[in-house]
């Protein structure tokens, strides 16, 4: 295990905003590489922070009101009075507000984070679609819905989902998902005016569902130097498992580290035309009908699952001590370990897995000892730590057979049209019959 450290030894010290699985991977990555706790700011203690002896915890009820932020910073300040705080959110509503308010920050804390302009334009996903049609990287047909004209044209099924995802993260109201399926009009129009009646004030996307199971979903994590403006790392992890809950769809459960060539290209050139620095989370999946990855958007942050590119390799927090707090050179790199990262317990991975040969796979890599539990460290022996996990684990095989996946939503829905239309041809048929019977006076 590694020596724990005294934050004064360093001279710095990561303050997370948020008590997530992402917040606690980037804190693991602090005291693997610095030997450091992290200081997590939350309203509560969450799961994955919960008696973990790499954490020391702040409470702030309203983590949004600055006001209130702010008096909590003035603590960590006086506690921490001779030490340089690097300054995270770990969800996108966290990070705008940091981007929003940094000129408020005394210099004694450091903001990892692009210009608020840039911010918007790659973060903002009618935004982030313009600049990929303008730069010829693939992304699903999208339409642009507003609050004051709700209309689009696009073949059904397709997915809803909100532009400013900050915004939409703030609200609070029955029937709230992250992403919405909808199958005919009705249910995108009732959908949308569920949206807005509640709040949303900004654009809506409409978008064709792209048909695939969750291992045609990827995660690309990507790092450009804030000092020259290159791309310094690129890191790819091909989902096995998504998360299938309305309110976390898009996280990761489980998935394999490996390379992906085939996204180098429009990762590079996103990078070069929008000016972005530090760390990237990109949304991708493989569209078999256009033979490419397409984009869903991009993340101006590290990911939940951020764990895995530490676990490969590629230590996230030495790339932000580098760039941000030393003002060194970044070498590029190439170099990952293949990995399986999960959340899930063995059995039930294997179980939602129906390829053979994927099946064989994981368990190649739990034989070479090839796997990470997210959240499950060595270093972590706290008793009620390990109940907490036991009972999560648990609790995802109800998660994952209560919920079903996009895809099985998509079939399932499918298979309901295919006996719907199948039905009414019978019908009609049956219709015909009784004419000709009553025709003839049969």
């Amino acid at each position: 295990m590694k020596k724990l450290e005294s934050i004064e030894s360093t001279g710095f010290l990561a303050v997370i905003l948020g008590g997530n699985r992402g917040a606690y991977g980037l804190a693991q990555a602090f005291y693997e590489e610095y030997g450091i706790k992290s200081i997590v700011v939350s309203p509560y203690q969450t799961g994955p922070i919960l008696h973990s002896m790499i954490i020391d915890y702040y409470s702030q009820s309203n983590i949004m009101n600055i006001e209130q932020l702010m008096s909590t910073f003035q603590q960590i300040e006086a506690d921490f009075p001779n030490s340089k705080k690097l300054l995270f959110g770990s969800d996108d509503c966290y990070v705008e507000l940091l981007i929003n308010k940094r000129e408020q920050f005394s210099n004694q804390w450091i903001v990892p984070y692009v210009e608020k302009e840039t911010y918007e334009q790659v973060t903002d996903k009618s935004r982030f679609y313009d600049l990929c049609h303008q730069i010829g990287v693939p992304y699903p047909r999208t339409s642009i819905v507003k609050k004051a004209e709700q209309t689009f044209s696009l073949t059904f099924p397709v997915i809803i989902k909100p532009a400013q995802t900050p915004d939409f993260q703030i609200l609070s109201f029955e029937g709230k998902q992250k992403v919405y399926i909808c199958y005919d009009m009705q249910e995108a129009s009732e959908n949308i005016s569920l949206i807005y009646q509640n709040g949303y004030q900004g654009e809506l996307i409409v978008q064709e569902y792209i048909q695939g199971d969750d291992q045609s979903l990827g995660i690309v994590t990507a790092y450009v130097a804030k000092k020259d403006r290159k791309l310094k790392l690129v890191s790819f992890a091909n989902v096995l498992v998504d998360d299938p809950t309305p309110s976390a769809i898009g996280n990761s459960l489980a998935g394999i580290v490996r390379k992906e060539p085939a996204l180098m290209e429009s990762i590079i050139k996103i990078v070069e035309a929008s000016d972005f620095y530090g760390f990237a989370t990109f949304d991708v999946k493989y569209d078999s009908d256009r033979g490419k990855y397409v984009f869903f958007e991009l993340n101006g942050r590290l990911g939940s699952s951020n764990y895995y590119v530490t676990s490969a390799g590629n230590n996230v927090a030495k790339y932000y001590v580098d760039d941000f707090l030393l003002n060194q050179s970044i070498e590029g790199t190439n170099n990952e370990k293949e990995v399986l990262y999960t959340v899930l317990p063995k059995k039930l991975l294997l179980h939602m897995i129906s390829n053979k040969e994927d099946k064989q796979k994981i368990k190649t890599f739990y034989q070479n000892k090839q796997v990470v539990r997210l959240l499950y460290a060595s270093y972590e022996h706290h008793l009620k730590r390990k109940t907490y996990l036991m009972a999560s684990a648990l609790n995802y095989y109800k998660k994952l057979l209560l919920f079903p996946s996009l895809e099985r939503k998509f079939l399932s829905n499918q298979e309901k049209h295919v006996f719907k239309s199948n039905l009414a041809q019978r019908l009609v048929k049956q219709t015909d019959t009784d004419s000709l019977f009553h025709k003839h006076n049969l």
